[in-house]
C-alpha cells in the first residue's frame, strides 16, 4: 500500500516507522522544513537543543523501547532532580516528603491531608470519572479549601489562563500519577533522564531508520488539499475495489504537487484537517471531533529560552504559586542534561507561558514577549538578575501544544482507539485517554494504533470505511 502520514511530529514519525516496517511504502509530508514537530531542535549558537523542554521519566517503557529498537539505547542518561516552588516572594524546596512537611504555607493538617491525597488519586481514584469534574472541585474535595487557595489554585492559573476552572480533573490526575511514579521509582526523589544530544538524536536517527526503509521525506511542503474527488481513478472505486486520496502539498517557490495515495494518515489537529479535506470527508473530520472532543480545546505556549552563564536555581523544575509572576513556571533544563556535554558549559532555563491556543498573546511581537517574561517574570523572580550574564535569549511559541479535556466539551464517554478508516483517517493527540501529553504516551498512542489494528493494515485495508469504529489495544 501506499501511505502518506501528515506531519513530521514524534506521533508522524512513529506512525511512518511502525507502517513502513509492515512493508507499505510511505511519505511522510511535513509543512515546516525540519521535522519533529514540537520535539524538534534549536540552534543555540554554542550548542544545538529542544526547541522546548522534554524529559524521559522512568516509567516511559514505550519511548524507551523506541529508543532501543532504533540503536539509541545506550545514549540514555539519568539524573536525580529537584523540584522548587515559589510564593510569597520565596523560594521552597519540594524535593522530597521531608520539603513537604517543611512547606510553611500549609498547617500540618493541610500537609497531610494534601500527602493523603495524592496517594487515593495514584492508587484509587477512577480516572475515567474525572472527565466530568473540574480539577478545583476535585482538588478542594480531595486536599481541603486552604491547600487548594494556597497550592493549587496559583499552578492552576499559571497552567492553564482562561481555561483554568473548566480543565478537567483527570489531567491533574494523570500529572500527579506521572510524578508519583517518576519519584517512587527512585527511592522518593525524581530521576528523570534524557537522551544525549537531545531530540535532535532521535530525529536524526529516526530519519536514518526511515530512509533506510525507503520512506519519502517531504519537507516544507503544507498540504493545501485533501480529496476522493477530482482525478481519474480517485473517489470511485478503482478495480480492487478501494477508493483512493488525493494530496495536493507544495513548498514556497515551487508549484504545488498532487500525489494518489490508498491510505492517508493526518496526525495534527482535527480542526485543521477540516480546513484540507474535501467536502465528503467533512463528515468524518466532524465525527472524529465529536468522538474526541478533547481536541475543541487547546493549550498554546510562548516560551523565553535563555543561554546563561551561571544557574539560577537548584531545581530542574520551578513551580510558581505567586500570580503577580506571569510564567507558568522555569525549567532549568542544566539541572537535569550535563552541562558539560550537552550545552557548552552553559545554563539553559525554559521560561513558559501556556494559555488558550486563540489567545493574544501568541499573536505578540516578540519584542513584546521578552518584554514582559523579563520584567514581569524573571526579575520578579530573581531581581538582582543581571542581563550581562544573557548568552541567547529565544522567544518560541506554538499554537496547538495540547488537547486539553474540559468539562465543557467533555458530554459522551471517553472513547478508545479509533478503527481503521478508509482512505482517510485522522490520527492525533486528542485520541490520548487520562494523558499529560508527554512523547511516552504519542509513541504509544501509534504503537497502540497499529497494534489494534494490525489485521486490516496488514490485508484488507477496505475495513471500516470512513465510520469510526473505537477499539481497545490488546
Amino acid at each position: 500500500m501506499k501511505v502518506a502520514v501528515i506531519g513530521g511530529g514524534i506521533l508522524g514519525l512513529t506512525l511512518s516507522h511502525r507502517l513502513s516496517a509492515m512493508g507499505h511504502v510511505v511519505e511522510l509530508i511535513e509543512a515546516a522544513p525540519v521535522l519533529g514537530g514540537l520535539a524538534r531542535a534549536q540552534d543555540y549558537g554554542e550548542f544545538t537543543w529542544d526547541r522546548f523542554y522534554h524529559v524521559i521519566a522512568p516509567q516511559d517503557r514505550r519511548l524507551v523501547s523506541l529508543l532501543e529498537e532504533i540503536g539509541l539505547g545506550g545514549e540514555l542518561r539519568w539524573t536525580a532532580t529537584g523540584t522548587g516552588y515559589f510564593a510569597r516572594g520565596r523560594f521552597y524546596s519540594m524535593s522530597s516528603n521531608a520539603d513537604l512537611l517543611r512547606f510553611p504555607l500549609l498547617s500540618i493538617l493541610d500537609k497531610a491531608r494534601l500527602g493523603a491525597s495524592v496517594l487515593y488519586a495514584t492508587r484509587l481514584a477512577d480516572p475515567m470519572k474525572l472527565y466530568r469534574i473540574t480539577a478545583r472541585e476535585w482538588l478542594i474535595r480531595i486536599c481541603g479549601r486552604n491547600a487548594y487557595d494556597v497550592f493549587w489554585q496559583p499552578l492552576l492559573r499559571a497552567k492553564f489562563g482562561s481555561l483554568h476552572q473548566e480543565v478537567a480533573a483527570v489531567f491533574i490526575w494523570a500529572t500527579l500519577k506521572r510524578l508519583y511514579e517518576a519519584r517512587t521509582r527512585a527511592s522518593n526523589r525524581e530521576k528523570l533522564g534524557y537522551c544525549s544530544g537531545g531530540y535532535r538524536r532521535v530525529i536524526e536517527r529516526m530519519v536514518e531508520v526511515l530512509t533506510g526503509r525507503g520512506v519519502k521525506l517531504r519537507l516544507g511542503e503544507p498540504v493545501s488539499a485533501i480529496t476522493t474527488k477530482g482525478m481519474a481513478g480517485v473517489g470511485e472505486a478503482g478495480s480492487d475495489g478501494r477508493r483512493r486520496c488525493e494530496v495536493v502539498a507544495g513548498g514556497p517557490g515551487s508549484p504545488p504537487r498532487s500525489d494518489v495515495y490508498d491510505q492517508v494518515f493526518f496526525t495534527a489537529p482535527t480542526r485543521l484537517a477540516r480546513k484540507l479535506v474535501s467536502a465528503d470527508l467533512i463528515g468524518h473530520v466532524d465525527r472524529t471531533a465529536e468522538t474526541y472532543p478533547t481536541g475543541k480545546a487547546y493549550l498554546g505556549v510562548a516560551c523565553l529560552v535563555l543561554v546563561l552563564k551561571r544557574p539560577l536555581t537548584p531545581y530542574y523544575v520551578l513551580n510558581i504559586g505567586d500570580e503577580s509572576v506571569k510564567l507558568t513556571g522555569l525549567i532549568e533544563m542544566t539541572n537535569l542534561v550535563d552541562a558539560r556535554t550537552q550545552t557548552a558549559g552553559r545554563s539553559l532555563v525554559y521560561l513558559p507561558q501556556y494559555a488558550d491556543s486563540d489567545d493574544p498573546l501568541l499573536q505578540e511581537p516578540d519584542e513584546s514577549l521578552l518584554g514582559r517574561f523579563v520584567g514581569e517574570g524573571v526579575r520578579r523572580l530573581f531581581p538582582d538578575f543581571d542581563e550581562k550574564d544573557v548568552v541567547v535569549r529565544s522567544i518560541h511559541r506554538e499554537r496547538y501544544v495540547q488537547a486539553l479535556p474540559t468539562v465543557r466539551h467533555q458530554d459522551r464517554p471517553v472513547a478508545g482507539l479509533p478503527g481503521l478508516e478508509t482512505p482517510f483517517q485522522v490520527l492525533n493527540t486528542s485520541m490520548l485517554t487520562c494523558a499529560t501529553l508527554n512523547n511516552d504516551e504519542v509513541v504509544g498512542l501509534a504503537n497502540d494504533f497499529v497494534r489494534a489494528n494490525r489485521e486490516a493494515l496488514s490485508g484488507g485495508w477496505g475495513a471500516t470505511p470512513l465510520a469510526h469504529t473505537a477499539r481497545t489495544a490488546s
